[in-house]
């Protein structure tokens, strides 16, 4: 979905939606309640009110339930487990016809420019290990929080159908992303995955600092936004995220948080780095058909190991 348009016209009838949520759901109306141009594709606001602090998020696109539905399965989970994840009080779409989501609002700041990051990257080192520990049925983005008959249930089928791993490849190779040897090697790490006897497992989906919320002394408060978590293999999966923004040392540092040895790392970082490169389509495929040059080539000297300066070509 694209990116929504904050015009003043939406944004009073969301307000006048969230308004409804409150009411219909508290049984007494707001104090307050403000808008969030934060939301990229949803419609959020801040709500205070008599019980407490909340955030609403209203999406415009009806087809949005399923993912505030599978958000709240995954943070009841993970806050189960000892992860810190908002606390998700109501998602629906009975009160209005647009999907809504009801939290409590998690009290902190976004954890990139704190001072203390590397404090908070172990941390997140160590939450990552107790998610991906919360074994899953089924690949993909329907798991055990669905009871749809959509789920893959090898990881053969959900490489093919939902990830569309041979369309991506195609992709790589019609727009010379890599270089003949860089692409066969790509595709034959992940198609040696085929091999394994894999467990899914739960993964965040998009761990990275801008999903955290710390508090003033760097103590991590909330993991949020859950929408794209989803049932694949672990850590590779949320390690190919999660350490893909960070500088050489907090890698060091989230991986020891995990618990992960050296040896360890080293056996699983093809995998790590195919699942990275492979991830790059979409902002790839946005750069083809916008006709960005500039961009694809930035993409293509970062996926070509240009800007790797920690080990000679082999």
């Amino acid at each position: 979905m694209q990116e929504k348009p904050d015009r003043p016209g939406d944004i009073r009838h969301y307000r006048r939606l969230a308004k409804k949520i409150i009411r219909s759901h508290f049984g007494e109306p707001a104090s307050r309640i403000v808008y969030r141009s934060s939301g990229r594709t949803n419609f959020v606001f801040a709500v205070n009110h008599v019980e407490g602090q909340f955030v609403i998020r209203i999406s415009p696109d009806r087809e949005r339930l399923a993912a505030f539905k599978k958000e709240l399965w995954a943070t009841q989970k993970v806050r189960q487990a000892g992860v810190p994840s908002p606390e998700v009080l109501a998602v629906g779409n009975d009160v209005i016809p647009e999907p809504y989501m009801i939290t409590r609002r998690v009290t902190g700041t976004e954890a990139s420019h704190h001072p203390k990051r590397q404090r908070i990257v172990q941390q997140m080192g160590e939450y990552a290990a107790i998610i991906n520990s919360i074994s899953t049925e089924g690949f993909g983005a329907n798991f055990d929080w669905t009871d749809s008959d959509q789920k893959y249930r090898t990881w053969d089928d959900y490489l093919h159908a939902e990830f569309q791993l041979d369309e991506r490849l195609e992709f790589f190779a019609a727009e010379k992303i890599l270089s003949k040897t860089d692409l066969d090697t790509l595709a034959q790490v992940l198609e040696d995955t085929k091999t394994r006897s894999i467990k899914p497992s739960l993964n965040h989906g998009d761990l990275r600092l801008k999903n955290v919320i710390v508090d003033d002394d760097g103590e991590v408060a909330a993991i949020v936004d859950w929408e794209e978590c989803l049932s694949t293999l672990a850590p590779h999966w949320d390690l190919s995220i999660a350490l893909h923004d960070l500088s050489i040392d907090e890698k060091h540092i989230l991986l020891e948080g995990y618990g992960l040895d050296g040896a360890t790392f080293e056996e699983m970082a093809p995998l790590i780095k195919a699942f990275n490169i492979i991830n790059y389509y979409g902002p790839l495929r946005a750069a083809v058909d916008q006709d960005d040059h500039k961009v694809l080539n930035e993409f293509k000297l970062r996926l070509r190991g240009s800007l790797d300066l920690y080990s000679l070509p082999k």
